[in-house]
């Protein structure tokens, strides 16, 4: 009869290589390039991609793109090569507090401002809507107008109701304020 774990007895071995593969950036990429597909060179310039709805989208702080698209914004931080307000660059730059704890450091604590707040904003969820880094949209946002209410929300089920007959030509934020508000609509 075989055992049964013998099957599992090189994973320590390869989870041991990984994790010793990661005590730098740079280290270990031979050793991923080994087991993963589309690890990056180590010097390697990652070019941001924009998402389909316009978004740019460039965590890694790097790219070829402007710092700043004309209509777009930057966060200071990474304006500025602060990086280290957000990351621990101790710890191969995992974030210094998770969010929103990250986001209030600098940014008001919107728990202490709305009686009812918005759904991302209550699980803590700032870049469900907002880029860290930066944008091409004004205040860091990841889309525009109804696009970026209608990731979340069914367009189809919001535009239906009677209460938003004969709105044509606003946007969301015209009544309802993204972070949050004094009622479960979150109105201006």
């Amino acid at each position: 009869m075989k055992n049964p774990g013998h099957r599992w007895s090189g994973v320590p071995i390869v989870l041991g290589i990984l994790l010793l593969s990661q005590c730098s950036p740079y280290a270990g990429k031979s050793v991923l390039h080994f087991f993963f597909d589309g690890v990056p060179d180590a010097d390697s310039t990652l070019a941001a991609s924009e998402e389909p709805s316009g978004a740019l989208t460039d965590s890694t702080g790097v790219g070829e793109l402007a710092m700043s698209e004309p209509g777009g914004s930057v966060h200071y931080p990474y304006e500025g090569d602060a990086c280290a307000l957000c990351h621990d660059e101790q710890s191969l730059g995992t974030m210094v507090e998770p969010q929103p704890g990250l986001c209030y450091i600098c940014h008001e604590d919107l728990g202490k401002t709305y009686t009812t707040l918005h759904g991302p904003v209550a699980g803590g969820y700032c870049t469900a809507c907002h880029e860290p880094h930066r944008s091409k949209n004004e205040k860091l946002l990841r889309w525009t107008g109804e696009a970026l209410c209608f990731y979340c929300h069914q367009e189809k089920r919001i535009k239906g109701l009677e209460t938003h007959q004969g709105l044509e030509g606003m946007v969301c934020t015209d009544c309802h304020n993204p972070h949050g508000g004094e009622d479960r609509y979150i109105f201006q």
